[in-house]
C-alpha cells in the first residue's frame, strides 16, 4: 500500500509539474530538457566514434548528429528555429550533413490559432483586433519562426499587414538564448573549432529582431538612408508603419501587392527585365553594406518584393519588408570594408593583408574568397579560372585538417569585427538570389563599383585603410607641430626672415610633389581598377562562349545554355575550397 501511495503521489507530481509547464510556462521545461538530453547523447556519441579507426563511419556520424539537431529546433520550435539558422550561418565551416540539415530551417512555420492573437492583442492595447481594425483575417497568410501575418483594415479602410508574435516567444527566451549558448560551446568542445566567439553578438540582434518596436524603427531609418541615395530614390520601398497600431508584439504596416522576387513569371508578367530587377536588388544592398552602414541581415525571397511603381507603372519598385534583423556597422569597419574590396581588384596585397591582420585573420585569400563567393589568391587578377583536381585522403584525417586550417585562420577571434556575421549573411543570400534567377549579372563588379563609391569624394582615402589613415594624420599634425617649434626657435636668430622662407620654400615643395605623386598614384589605381572590372566581365563571357561552343561540338550542332555568372563561380569556389583549404561544401549550399 505503501509503495502505491508513493508512485500515487510521485505521478501526480510528476502530471503536476508537466500540466504547470505545459500551459504556464511554454513548455520551457521540457523544450530545456530535451535539449539537455540531446546534448548529452550528443556528446557520447562523437566521443565513441569520431576515432582514427572509424573513418568510414565519419559521415554517418554528422548525419545522426545533425539530424537529431535538427528534430531539437523543429520539436522546440519558436527562437530555437531562429537560433539554429543562426548556426547555420556558420554552416560552411562544418560537416556537408549540418549544411543540408540548418537548409531546412528555413521553410515556413505553423501559424497559432486565433484565440492566440486574440490574447496578445488584448495583453497589449487591451482590446479585440476587430476594435482596431476592419476584416482582421482570422487565418494567417505567412507565418515563420516568430511571428505570423495577418491582413486587414483600418477603420479608414486602409489596407494593412499586422505582424503578430507568437505567444510564447517572451516567456521561453531566456531559455532558449541559454540553450543556444550551451549548443555554440558544444559544438566547439566537439569539432575544436572557435565558434563561440560570435554568440553574444548574435544573441543581442535575436533580442532585437523580437521587439517589433525596433522593427519599425529600422524600417523607417532604412527609408531615410535611401532618400538619400539619388540613383536608388525611387527605385526601392519600405512599408509606412502604422505606430498607432504598434507594440512591442505587433507591428501594423502599409500592405504591399507585389510579387517575390524569385517569381520571374510574375515579374515579366508586369513587364520588366529580371535582370533589371536583380541589379536593382544588388545595388540596394550593396549601397547599404558600402554606403549607408546599415544592412539588412535577413534578404531572403519572402522579404523582397516586386511591385510597379504607383507613379509611374512603367518602372518598378524593389520593397523589403521585415526589418526586424539589421546590422550597423562602425565607420572604421564601413571604410575597411571599402578598402578591402577595391584593394583586391588593383591588386594591393599589402592593404589585403593589413586589414586581415588588424581582425585576426591570418589566411587573407580564403577570406576574400569567402566575402566575394569565388576563388582569390594574391597577385592573381581576378577572373573566372579553373582549378586542379583534389586529392581524396582519408576522411577523419581529412577533417582534422580542416579543423586546423580554420584555427589557423581564425588566428584571434577577439578581434574579428563582429559585423561580418551578419553581413555575410547577406551577400550570401543576395548571391543565391541571383543564382536563382540565372545570374543575369555580375555581381562582383556591381559590389565593386559601389565599394569605391562608399570610399567618398575625398581621393585621399583612397589609398591605406581607415586605422593607418588616421595615424598618418596624426603623425602629420605632430610634424607640423615640431616644425613651428622649430620655426620658432629660428625666428629668434638676427637672420630669422632668411631661415623661414627656405623652412617654408622646402615644406612646400615637398608637400606639392607628394599631393601630385598621390593624386596621380590614385588616379592610376581607380582607372586600373576599373580596367579589372571589364576583364572579369570579359572572362566571364569568353568562359560561357567557350562552353556553348564545346556542347556544340560534344552534341552534334545542338548547344545547351552556357552556365550563369554565380553558376560559374560557385563551381569554381567548391573546387578551390577542397583543393586549398579542405572543405566540402554541399551543393545546397549556394542554393540560398
Amino acid at each position: 500500500m505503501t509503495t502505491l501511495r508513493r508512485i500515487a503521489i510521485l505521478t501526480s507530481l510528476v502530471g503536476g509539474i508537466y500540466l504547470v509547464d505545459d500551459k504556464l510556462n511554454a513548455r520551457t521545461l521540457q523544450r530545456n530538457a530535451l535539449t539537455a538530453w540531446n546534448g548529452l547523447c550528443i556528446g557520447l556519441d562523437y566521443k565513441i566514434n569520431f576515432r582514427p579507426g572509424k573513418g568510414d563511419k565519419i559521415e554517418e556520424l554528422h548525419e545522426r548528429v545533425a539530424n537529431r539537431i535538427l528534430n531539437i529546433c523543429r520539436s522546440n520550435g519558436g527562437l530555437y528555429i531562429k537560433l539554429g539558422q543562426s548556426i547555420g550561418v556558420q554552416s560552411s565551416i562544418l560537416p556537408t550533413a549540418y549544411q543540408r540539415a540548418f537548409k531546412q530551417l528555413y521553410d515556413d512555420a505553423p501559424a497559432v490559432e486565433f484565440e492566440q492573437v486574440v490574447k496578445i492583442f488584448k495583453e497589449d492595447f487591451n482590446c479585440h483586433p476587430d476594435d482596431i481594425f476592419d476584416d482582421f483575417e482570422r487565418n494567417a497568410i505567412a507565418s515563420a519562426s516568430v511571428a505570423q501575418v495577418h491582413q486587414a483594415k483600418l477603420k479608414d479602410g486602409t489596407l494593412v499587414a499586422v505582424k503578430v508574435q507568437k505567444p510564447d516567444i517572451r516567456k521561453q527566451m531566456y531559455w532558449d538564448l541559454l540553450a543556444y549558448k550551451a549548443l555554440m560551446y558544444l559544438y566547439e568542445y566537439i569539432f575544436d573549432l572557435p565558434l563561440t566567439w560570435s554568440a553574444n553578438y548574435t544573441e543581442k540582434h535575436i533580442r532585437q529582431e523580437v521587439d517589433f518596436e525596433n522593427e519599425g524603427r529600422n524600417a523607417e531609418k532604412t527609408n531615410k538612408h535611401l532618400e538619400m541615395e539619388k540613383s536608388l530614390r525611387n527605385k526601392a520601398y519600405i512599408p509606412k508603419i502604422f505606430w498607432d497600431y504598434t507594440s512591442k508584439r505587433v507591428l501594423t504596416a502599409e500592405w504591399i501587392d507585389g510579387v517575390k522576387i524569385t517569381d520571374q513569371e510574375g515579374i515579366r508578367r508586369y513587364g520588366y527585365q529580371v535582370k533589371d530587377v536583380i541589379k536593382t536588388t544588388i545595388d540596394i544592398f550593396s549601397y547599404q553594406i558600402f554606403c549607408s552602414g546599415f544592412v539588412h541581415a535577413d534578404p531572403h525571397p519572402g522579404n523582397v518584393f516586386v511591385r510597379p511603381n504607383p507613379n509611374n507603372s512603367k518602372n518598378f519598385q524593389i520593397v523589403l519588408i521585415d526589418h526586424g534583423l539589421y546590422v550597423e556597422e562602425s565607420i572604421v569597419f564601413r571604410h575597411q570594408y571599402c578598402l578591402l574590396w577595391k584593394s583586391l581588384f588593383i591588386m594591393d596585397t599589402e592593404t589585403i593583408n593589413q586589414i586581415c591582420k588588424e581582425w585576426g585573420i591570418a589566411e587573407s585569400d580564403l577570406f576574400i574568397s569567402a566575402q566575394i563567393m569565388k576563388p582569390y589568391k594574391s597577385q592573381t587578377a581576378i577572373h573566372v579560372s579553373s582549378t586542379k583536381s583534389v586529392t581524396l585522403q582519408d576522411a577523419y584525417e581529412m577533417q582534422m585538417a580542416i579543423k586546423d586550417n580554420i584555427k589557423k585562420f581564425l588566428t584571434d577571434t577577439e578581434l574579428i569585427p563582429r559585423e561580418l556575421i551578419f553581413i555575410g549573411r547577406n551577400m550570401n543570400i543576395v548571391r543565391s538570389l541571383n543564382r536563382e534567377l540565372g545570374s543575369p549579372v555580375n555581381r562582383i563588379n556591381l559590389m565593386g563599383n559601389w565599394a569605391v563609391k562608399g570610399l567618398g569624394a575625398d581621393w585621399s582615402n583612397w589609398g591605406g585603410n581607415a586605422k593607418t589613415f588616421e595615424n598618418n594624420e596624426n603623425n602629420n599634425l605632430l610634424s607640423i607641430h615640431s616644425n613651428n617649434n622649430i620655426n620658432n626657435e629660428i625666428s629668434k636668430l638676427n637672420d630669422k626672415k632668411v631661415y623661414q622662407t627656405i623652412i617654408i620654400y622646402k615644406n612646400n615643395l615637398s608637400l606639392f610633389f607628394e599631393k601630385i605623386g598621390f593624386v596621380l598614384k590614385s588616379r592610376f589605381n581607380y582607372w586600373f581598377f576599373k580596367a579589372t572590372l571589364l576583364m572579369i566581365s570579359l572572362g566571364l563571357y569568353l568562359t560561357q562562349t567557350k562552353e556553348v561552343i564545346e556542347s556544340w561540338i560534344r552534341n552534334g550542332g545542338n548547344a545547351r545554355n552556357a552556365r550563369g555568372f554565380e553558376e560559374l563561380l560557385d563551381d569554381q569556389m567548391k573546387s578551390s575550397l577542397e583543393e586549398n583549404f579542405g572543405i566540402i561544401l554541399d551543393q545546397r549550399f549556394f542554393e540560398g
